[in-house]
């Protein structure tokens, strides 16, 4: 059967499209056949951040509008288990309601393991709409108190959805968190009263999506899918009288 996932966050600019495009590599490297949809229309990029930007002929508006199926609109990655539904260019998100993802979703059942939908950022309207057509829910953070604590906004609204969504905390330093500068694993889960599924370390650079660190998210796909294993910890080469030089020569830097 199926599953949906949201990926929501409570701020923007902590990575939610990133994310969704990497558990999207991810669960494929298991085999699983996934669909990326692109559901934020003010500030739509999960083409770019793919690098499938050229590659659009028609996306989720198309859809809508009955000008071609959703097959025709799906556009494939790299790898042959991973598709994206592009968002809409100039197109009014308000007019597409949670009713019509649903109904994409439901062509998609058939053939699809997974489809990730990258929600907008925050708890508008565009939240609503994605929230509503999905059946589970991941809520990207940062370890900042502000990110924090719009993350625990968003999981509180997301119960009224009957969703109990886990947490995916992103830009982790590990030097950081070895020295206690920034909240644990533990300590975030008690804060925000959700489970950790995956921790990504922050990395030093800027990094296309084909470059992108892959052992955190095939962590957290094997999380999701299997339910098995934990997260990765960033703050575990920083640990001992090794990693403590390795501290002092990032402060260095």
């Amino acid at each position: 059967m199926m599953k949906s996932i949201v990926i929501t966050s409570g701020k923007g600019g902590v990575g939610k499209t990133t994310v969704t495009a990497c558990l999207g590599r991810a669960l494929a490297d298991l085999g699983k056949r996934v669909v990326l949809i692109d559901a934020d229309f003010g500030l739509n990029n999960l083409d770019v951040v793919l690098e499938k930007e050229n590659r659009v002929v028609y996306d989720i508006a198309d859809v809508i509008a009955n000008k071609c199926r959703v097959r025709q609109a799906l556009v494939e990655c790299d790898d042959r288990n991973l598709y994206l539904l592009p968002s809409a260019h100039g197109y009014l998100g308000e007019k597409v309601t949670a009713q019509n993802i649903r109904v994409i979703l439901n062509s998609l059942a058939v053939t699809f393991d997974y489809v990730l939908v990258d929600c907008p950022a925050g708890i508008e309207a565009g939240f609503s709409r994605a929230v509503g057509a999905c059946d589970s829910a991941l809520v990207v953070t940062t370890p900042h108190i502000s990110a924090l604590r719009d993350a625990n906004k968003v999981i509180t609204l997301l119960s009224s959805y009957k969703i109990t969504p886990t947490v995916v905390v992103n830009r982790v330093r590990g030097d950081l968190l070895a020295e206690g500068k920034i909240p644990s694993k533990d300590e975030i889960e008690s804060v925000l009263k959700a489970r950790v599924d995956g921790i990504i370390p922050e990395t030093d650079g800027v990094y296309g999506f084909a470059e992108m660190p892959k052992k955190p998210f095939e962590l957290l796909a094997k999380r999701i899918h299997c339910g098995t294993g934990e997260p990765l910890d960033p703050a575990a080469s920083y640990r001992g009288f090794w990693g403590g030089i390795r501290r002092r020569l990032k402060r260095g830097k």
